[in-house]
């Protein structure tokens, strides 16, 4: 299967595939755990920049590649794929099997990291267990892996399988056009394995629907320094962050709380707020411009404010830190002002809401505040709701509504998507779950997921559809520290491959 990175047929032009840095494997059990077809494709698209949005580079990759390779494929205007692979012999009367994935991936980083993500690769490490980032940033197992798995089937003509549709979809990490919009209606398939998930013992059978907020809220400041006051730079970090919807109930705290907290003290006033990079992911980092009557005062505070949370964040953030410098002093919020931004973060739902009654231990409904400013004169709070149900979707929103109402603030709703509702018949379900037991020996857990799957929009698009998703061990999703372990994609792709056999 090394066709699949042809130098003579696949010009990616500026973007060289070719002089990756290899993972650190002095073992040769090591590298030949990195020789795994899925891993070493997951290692070349690696090199392809896609973050949600920036997708056309790897569709196009992907599409020369199936071409070449003689395949029925369709790219539509906003870079969707899918691809057609016919049926092994002896399997052209079976009824075909949908694979999906999405080719996007989020982009976090360290602050003292220089990863370029619109030019740079995704370089790897590897300590003989997992695979992560050699640059701090996120990794793009989510969904990486999934895609280079469903390459790996499309490429090996000695799978035994009904005829396969390969969809791969964009943005999903952002807005769900991807899966949205792709038009499905020429294939066939009633059966849809979705290969996003990130545990390989646990089968996913449902997922929330939700949708993106905007809350603008217009705010005054004092038009000039008050005399005697120096300006302040204060920065709450390390924070562990995460997935906004499969690591809300872990108690990680969200850094524009904490940093609010801080900033309530009457001994401050604040200049400036902002906080988080992206709605999908807990804020791991906030901060502040303060005005202070001297630094002995902002110390002090900090200090205070540094051993409360330490306390209450003893487990879930060990490296949590408040920092302080000297910063540039301008006019401050006013009083006013202030009080509507506090009253906004407290009464603003976030963080979980409901948990599920029908799956013990899995939240049902949740909000996610993921970005704070107060840019342009305004505060602007960008988060995600997530629901199982439309309806508890909808009892978010309301509160939101009635909070901006009574502040005098704006909304904004976008990138709705729907919930995957559970089903009770599922022939994939049973087939997954019996043979998983009969291969490696121990049950698979059925769940719905606390977090948005494009799963719902087949499920919509197309009423009756039997899905799952599956998919290896996956960590710290939309963090610098997301890893996968790599024993564990190849077992996934082992049980997908038997699974496809079976079908």
């Amino acid at each position: 299967m090394r066709d699949i990175y042809s130098r003579d047929t696949i010009n990616l032009g500026d973007i060289d595939i070719f002089n990756h840095k290899d993972a650190d494997a002095s073992k040769q059990e090591d590298k030949d755990i990195l020789n795994h077809e899925v891993i070493d494709i997951f290692r070349h698209i690696s090199r392809i920049p896609r973050e949600s949005g920036n997708e056309k580079a790897i569709s196009n990759w992907i599409g020369k590649w199936a071409e070449y390779k003689g395949l029925k494929v369709t790219q539509d205007d906003i870079w969707n794929l899918t691809i057609c692979k016919p049926a092994s012999k002896g399997y052209e009367d079976h009824a075909p099997v949908m694979l999906q994935a999405h080719i996007d991936m989020v982009c976090e980083k360290n602050n003292d990291s220089n990863q370029n993500f619109d030019t740079d690769p995704i370089e790897f490490d590897f300590d003989g267990e997992w695979i992560t980032s050699a640059t701090g940033t996120t990794l793009g197992a989510d969904n990486g892996v999934g895609v280079a798995e469903a390459l790996a089937v499309l490429a090996d003509d000695s799978l035994e399988h009904p005829p396969l549709e390969v969809v791969f979809t964009v943005q999903e990490e952002t807005t769900f056009a991807g899966a949205e919009n792709v038009d499905i209606s020429e294939l066939k398939a009633m059966r849809l394995i979705n290969i996003d998930h990130a545990n390989e013992r646990e089968i996913i059978v449902g997922s929330c629907g939700g949708t993106g907020v905007r809350f603008v809220m217009p705010i005054e400041f004092e038009e000039e320094v008050p005399e005697g006051m120096t300006a302040w730079r204060i920065r709450v970090t390390g924070l562990m962050g995460g997935h906004s919807g499969e690591d809300i109930h872990r108690g990680r705290g969200n850094a524009i709380n904490l940093l609010l907290r801080v900033l309530e003290n009457s001994n401050l006033q604040t200049v400036s707020i902002s906080g988080g990079t992206n709605r999908l992911a807990i804020p791991r980092e906030a901060e502040a411009v303060v005005l202070a009557a001297d630094e002995d005062t902002v110390r002090s505070i900090i200090d205070n404010a540094k051993a409360v949370f330490r306390r209450e964040y003893s487990g879930a953030a060990p490296d949590l830190d408040i920092i302080c410098e000297e910063a540039e002093a301008a006019p401050p919020l006013t009083d006013a002002a202030f009080i509507k931004i506090a009253a906004a973060v407290r009464f603003y739902p976030n963080g979980i809401v409901n948990m599920n009654g029908s799956f013990d231990g899995l939240v049902e409904s949740s909000d996610n505040i993921g970005i704070i400013s107060t840019e342009g004169g305004v505060l602007t709070i960008t988060s995600e709701v997530r629901g199982a149900y439309r309806s508890t979707v909808d009892d978010i929103v309301k509160t939101i509504d009635l909070l901006a109402a009574t502040l005098g603030a704006g909304v904004e709703y976008f990138a709705a998507y729907v919930p995957w509702e559970f089903s009770a018949d599922s022939e994939l379900r049973n087939l997954a779950v019996g043979l998983y037991k009969e291969m490696f020996g121990s049950e698979m857990k059925q769940l719905a997921l606390h977090a948005g799957l494009e799963c719902g929009f087949f499920a919509e698009k197309r009423p009756g559809m039997d899905i799952i998703s599956i998919g290896p061990d996956c960590e710290y999703f939309h963090s610098p520290r997301e890893r996968v372990r790599a024993a564990s994609i190849i077992n996934s792709y082992n049980f997908l491959k038997e699974m496809l056999r079976r079908l």
